[in-house]
């Protein structure tokens, strides 16, 4: 299932305990990390430990039904098995405080990725996107799942104009170049 690196962790942790959310949407859920780094960072560092105690609502979408497992159900109050693109360019889900991009919109051809990330803007509160920078991320499908594959290139230039709270950029284990973006989307 889908994972992604760990270089820009603790920026991103840092990032999501500034905007506190209260609604979280996580696409593309993949193996869980956002899920279960939300669930802990939001409720659990709130002390609130306990299941029944927990008030962050964390809601996932994921396209390929493989990577859904048991354990999700743990983190997630719902995961939604669909397009992320149809869902979100047809307001099927509410609005939230926090959606979280987690190395996603590279897999979208680039009208349909901006299409997203501009649905996200306007459903979210903020918006955080992971994203590969440059072509030295090819892609193809993996493990059975053609939604793996990479389908667009992406620079800084590119999500400069986007309005932008925050960004940083990283290097991987093998030198490529990643992004983390914090966008401020509706009021």
């Amino acid at each position: 299932m889908g994972t992604s690196n760990w270089q820009n962790l603790s920026y991103c942790i840092e990032l999501i305990r500034q905007v506190s959310p209260s609604r979280v949407l996580d696409i593309g859920i993949g193996f869980g990390r956002w899920g279960m780094i939300c669930r802990e960072f939001l409720d659990v560092w709130q002390g609130r430990v306990h299941r029944e105690q927990w008030m962050t609502v964390i809601e996932g979408i994921e396209i390929f039904p493989k990577n859904v497992d048991e354990y999700h159900s743990y983190f997630y109050n719902e995961i939604h098995i669909a397009d992320a693109y149809e869902l979100l360019t047809q307001h099927k889900v509410g609005t939230f405080d926090l959606i979280i991009l987690g190395d996603v919109l590279e897999h979208f051809d680039k009208e349909r990725a901006i299409a997203l990330l501009e649905a996200c803007l306007q459903t979210g509160r903020y918006v955080l996107l992971n994203i590969p920078i440059g072509n030295d991320w090819p892609q193809g499908s993996e493990y059975g799942n053609d939604y793996e594959m990479h389908r667009s290139e992406w620079t800084m230039t590119e999500l400069d104009p986007f309005p932008t709270a925050a960004k940083k950029k990283f290097k991987d284990y093998i030198n490529r170049e990643f992004a983390t973006y914090l966008f401020q989307g509706r009021p």
